[in-house]
């Protein structure tokens, strides 16, 4: 298992002489003004494990506009992962977020990870969609206290639409669709579905999405 220890800049691309005058290829690429903080918490779990962030162009999205990605955790990383620009991104203090192979991020996505993230292999999170594994706030109700914490676990071929909002304690199976607008609080244990409405549940079953 290696870790990152450097990152290229460029925006939209990576640049090509930077990368050929580097000692090795590098697994992590940033485009102008994506800000990392503690890179070596990063850990690229398989061969082909790559990060890059902010470095491809997506309609409305501008190069410049940056994200910050601040690791105080761990990131595992288990493939090639895309990140759109605008994302913010915290990953706390003995927290972990886990993402599997071809899965990518969409612009201005939102991750708070206190407890624990994981999202599967080949996922499309679309833009302003947040994942929230924490709320920072107790509740108490007929005076019990509440949970403030609790993972998420997203499967394989999820896609999540935009604005959805995933928070703790959240299970979504394989090939779910979660509608735009969405807000994913529960567990769901069905692959093949569509999640909808706040708070989400199933409106359609044997879905395919491409």
């Amino acid at each position: 298992m290696s870790r990152a220890s450097d990152a290229l800049f460029g925006e939209f691309r990576v640049s090509l002489p930077r990368t050929l005058a580097a000692r090795r290829p590098s697994r992590l690429t940033a485009s102008r003004g994506f800000m990392v903080h503690h890179p070596e918490r990063i850990s690229f779990c398989t061969p082909d494990a790559r990060l890059r962030l902010g470095t491809h162009e997506f309609g409305f999205a501008r190069g410049d506009q940056g994200g910050l990605l601040r690791i105080d955790g761990e990131l595992e990383l288990r493939g090639n992962v895309q990140v759109g620009v605008g994302a913010g991104w915290a990953i706390g203090e003995g927290a972990r977020l886990s993402i599997g192979a071809r899965s990518y991020f969409s612009p201005n996505t939102t991750i708070v990870a206190m407890n624990s993230i994981s999202v599967g292999d080949d996922c499309a999170i679309s833009w302003d969609v947040q994942l929230l594994d924490e709320d920072f706030h107790e509740v108490i109700v007929d005076g019990e206290v509440r949970p403030t914490s609790g993972p998420i676990s997203i499967g394989n071929h999820v896609w999540i639409g935009s604005r959805a909002t995933i928070l703790k304690g959240a299970v979504i199976p394989d090939d779910t669709a979660v509608a735009a607008g969405a807000v994913v609080s529960g567990e769901f244990t069905e692959p093949g579905t569509v999640l909808a409405g706040c708070p989400a549940r199933v409106v359609c079953k044997n879905v395919v999405w491409t």
